[in-house]
């Protein structure tokens, strides 16, 4: 994959991509995420970076890496892990391992921080998903159920990657 660049910042070209897969989920009948939900105000925070893949000129996919997460990790301190949030391929990349080249790049950021691991949480009753991140890497530690303020008591698959 010769023409592909990350860039860290890209905050617009995150969101659209991000908005993009959330409306294709939702058209396909496997919502994830709330396009309301999906905006600066909501997602831009200081601990989180947007990482971006570009293929030639057009972005292609996303994923939001933050050093600190308390609300799902409160057990792991700022620096000890990287925490990807919102990963997201536009459909006209899918199944051309964006995602894979895109951790893989995350996973190379953080060990030059020197940051030893890097987590995810998804929905546990996606086997797809958690059969995509246990192949590249993630093991699974615990099932976990959060209280949200939206969605009340939900469960979620918690990961890991050593790096």
């Amino acid at each position: 994959m010769t023409d592909i660049h990350f860039t860290v910042g890209d905050t617009d070209e995150a969101i659209s991509i991000i908005r993009e897969a959330a409306q294709w989920l939702t058209d396909s009948g496997k919502p994830m995420w709330h396009l309301d939900e999906l905006t600066p105000e909501r997602l831009v925070k200081p601990d989180n970076e947007f990482m971006t893949l570009w293929r030639g000129d057009e972005s292609a996919a996303t994923l939001i890496l933050s050093f600190y997460d308390p609300f799902f990790w409160p057990d792991v301190g700022p620096g000890e892990s990287g925490f990807i949030h919102k990963l997201a391929v536009r459909r006209k990349f899918a199944g051309q391992g964006l995602a894979e080249a895109l951790i893989r790049h995350t996973a190379d950021l953080c060990r030059e921080r020197g940051i030893p691991a890097l987590r995810l949480d998804c929905d546990p009753h996606r086997p797809k998903l958690c059969a995509f991140y246990e192949s590249v890497g993630f093991r699974l530690t615990e099932v976990r159920a959060i209280e949200t303020k939206r969605l009340g008591v939900i469960d979620l698959a918690m990961y890991r990657m050593e790096l």
